[in-house]
């Protein structure tokens, strides 16, 4: 008996009691109040479980209490306010987590004058899945431990009118306590910033796909060495005063939906830092977006993949004074302008007639490297960053200046020199002979039918066209080239000034001064009646005809070549397809020769063109994909045999004879290059049959009939 109660006393001390639930049961009501909760609460204890689970005003929290869960479900509207301070600690070990939770539909306001603090304790956490709101005082939902607070998607956390300080806390030991997840918003209508610690370092987290709303007017709250998911600004905020050398990250998008975003450091060099955005930048309404002055070195940096500027359906402007690109592609939406440096590292900016690009008198070029190597200009754009569309130069001065425009991933440049006044200028990949007109005006042979140049202003200029062979034609004598400016009715000479580069490789020339602008291209000069300048397009097709290739093509003026070789690509390297001599064409200068042995898959083809003075030059590349699907079977019906033609080349490699049910009767293997087959069917009784051919991964079925 001794021995059996010695072991009651020694195992007792590590016995705990269940924790107990007791759920709130009142529409309103004191916290304190035992009655208000079922069962009856009337002894706390810190591993309590209070649930929620209907609409409730709970007033007179606890000046301090310590419980093990708080839990907020099934749609429940619930409200916390105190009389007096109140702090209650939320979180017991022993009890599942999370430890404070609030469930998708659900809300909880803590409001009133007197702060209510909730403290997660340490080793425990609290989930938002609903919404949680702060108003009134300075309230708190703080934890010490990394990632303890959660806001999954769909949270919504609402500092409001009233809130003051912090919501999260505002001590080291607090830092990374808070995580917003993708999908859930923080909205800010009263009180300080989110982050509540000196940047870099932060209470919250803000993951990507995440929301912050700033709902404040006023100066708004530094954001250099901040990263926010998306930041949406429905106020007046205007950083004159704030400057950092830190940069801030936006991971998703800017998103000025009322209101403006002003970003203007007052003070000389105060903003080093810059603003990184990976997603876009939009405005909706009359709102603007100024980011950047004089007194900032820092850029708004793209370095996201295809972007775009202006979206979201508004009017208002968007200025930058240093923007850099480096990312897939921008997109203007709506104009855009630049008055410092526009720096052109990767990815084209995409502009319009209506969603205009315009660079200040005070902008300049900062780009990636070109491969225009005989001009001698470092900042004009490269083949991977340059403007697709048209761009707009103010405040001329007697000055120069490059336009970095392309298209297609090649840039092509254009300047106005010793100009003044404002310009716009746009590459086009086009045939100015179909796009404005062919005649030609006194002193030009031809133009290019490849590209040209919309060049519009208010001033004087020389305007400056650029060439790169092959993909500007073929230039062969630099002396025979000409700017060329479309009048409206024809292409007139606008003289040469200067020339710079090298035949067959690339360089410029420029015009005589003008005063009148438009449609600028090159020609080639009346005296040179042999400069092949440029190209001629040639359109190349292909198209499968039953069991062969059809290879077309039209030259807008054959005159220019001899003959052409049609060439095929066979083990990496193109081959000659097709004599010349082979080669007819219609009185259109269309062209058409076949391929009689295609193989199967990809069959690949280009044009090689001899031009009268022996120059070789090549089209681009046609391609189609084959496969051999017209097989005949013949005759059919049958009673003796049956004889399946193959075409030459092809990947056929069994036969397999079906019979009506789907089992196979018999089959019959192929020899490389093998075009008939021969299929014995007398021993099958009179009926329907299928010749299931397997050829290159791919079941090709054809019905037969045995009599």
């Amino acid at each position: 008996m001794k021995k059996h109660l010695l072991l009651w006393f020694i195992v007792t001390p590590f016995v705990s009691t269940a924790q107990q639930t007791y759920t709130w049961n009142t529409s309103s009501g004191s916290w304190t109040t035992a009655s208000n909760w079922s069962p009856q609460r009337n002894t706390p204890a810190p591993d309590d479980i209070l649930a929620f689970n209907a609409p409730a005003t709970v007033t007179g929290l606890p000046a301090s209490e310590t419980i093990g869960r708080i839990y907020i479900y099934n749609n429940a509207a619930v409200s916390f306010s105190a009389a007096a301070g109140s702090s209650i600690s939320i979180g017991n070990t022993a009890i599942a987590a999370p430890h404070f939770a609030i469930a998708s539909g659900s809300s909880l306001a803590v409001a009133g004058s007197n702060s209510i603090t909730l403290n997660i304790v340490s080793g425990c956490s609290a989930q938002i899945d609903g919404s949680l709101s702060f108003a009134g005082s300075a309230h708190r939902l703080s934890a010490t431990a990394a990632s303890a607070i959660t806001f999954s998607s769909g949270a919504v956390f609402t500092a409001g009118a009233g809130f003051s300080g912090n919501a999260f806390g505002n001590v080291a030991a607090n830092k990374n306590s808070v995580i917003f997840q993708s999908g859930a918003t923080y909205i800010l209508k009263a009180g300080g910033n989110p982050f509540g610690l000196a940047a870099p370092d932060a209470v919250v987290i803000f993951n990507s796909g995440s929301i912050y709303r700033h709902q404040v007017n006023g100066v708004g709250p530094s954001v250099g060495g901040r990263t926010y998911g998306n930041l949406y600004i429905e106020a007046n905020v205007n950083f004159s005063g704030i400057g950092s050398a830190r940069d801030c990250i936006i991971q998703n998008d800017l998103n000025i939906l009322s209101g403006f975003f002003s970003y203007k450091p007052n003070t000389l060099g105060s903003q080093t830092g810059n603003f990184n955005i990976y997603g876009d930048i939009l405005a909706a309404g009359a709102s603007y977006i100024d980011i950047g002055s004089a007194n900032m070195p820092g850029a708004v940096r793209l370095p996201g993949t295809n972007q775009t500027i202006g979206s979201g359906g508004g009017t208002g402007s968007i200025s930058f004074d240093n923007i850099t690109v480096n990312n897939t592609s921008t997109t203007l939406s709506r104009p855009v302008a630049v008055s410092g440096t526009l720096s052109l590292q990767n990815g084209k900016i995409i502009t319009s007639s209506t969603s205009l690009l315009t660079l200040a008198s005070t902008a300049v070029i900062q780009s990636c490297t070109h491969n225009y190597s005989n001009l001698p200009y470092a900042d004009m754009g490269c083949d991977i960053s340059y403007i697709e569309g048209p761009v707009r130069k103010t405040g001329l001065s007697a000055g120069d200046f490059i336009f970095p425009v392309g298209i297609n991933g090649k840039l092509r440049p254009a300047a106005v020199r010793n100009a003044t006044g404002d310009f716009t200028a746009e590459f086009v990949r086009g045939d100015p002979y179909l796009d404005l007109g062919s005649a030609m005006g006194a002193g030009i042979h031809h133009i290019s039918h490849l590209e040209y140049w919309n060049i519009s202003g208010s001033g004087n200029a020389s305007v400056e066209v650029s060439f790169f062979d092959p993909n500007s034609g073929g230039v062969t004598d630099m002396n025979a080239l000409r700017v060329a400016r479309f009048d409206g009715s024809q292409w007139t000479d606008q003289g040469v000034s200067s020339l710079v580069g090298s035949p067959g490789a690339n360089g410029a020339i420029t015009s005589n001064p003008v005063a009148v602008f438009g449609n600028f291209t090159l020609a080639g000069a009346l005296g040179y009646p042999n400069n092949p300048l440029p190209l001629l397009p040639v359109t190349l097709n292909v198209i499968a005809e039953n069991d062969k290739i059809n290879i077309n093509w039209t030259v807008f003026n054959d005159k220019a070549y001899k003959y052409y070789t049609v060439e095929k690509e066979a083990a990496g390297a193109f081959i000659s397809l097709t004599s010349a001599n082979s080669i007819q064409g219609d009185d259109n200068q269309h062209y058409k020769t076949f391929d009689p042995y295609p193989t199967e898959g990809e069959n690949r083809y280009r044009l090689k063109l001899t031009g009268e003075n022996g120059e070789i030059l090549y089209s681009g590349i046609a391609s189609i994909v084959f496969r051999w699907q017209r097989l005949i079977a013949y005759p059919n019906p049958a009673r003796e045999k049956i004889f399946i033609k193959i075409p030459k080349s092809s990947s056929i490699s069994e036969i397999a004879i079906v019979h009506i049910s789907g089992s196979v009767i018999k089959w019959l293997k192929t020899s490389y290059n093998q075009t008939t087959v021969n299929v014995d069917i007398q021993h099958l009784a009179s009926g329907v049959y299928y010749i299931r051919i397997i050829q290159a991964g791919y079941s090709t079925v054809i019905p037969i009939v045995k009599y």
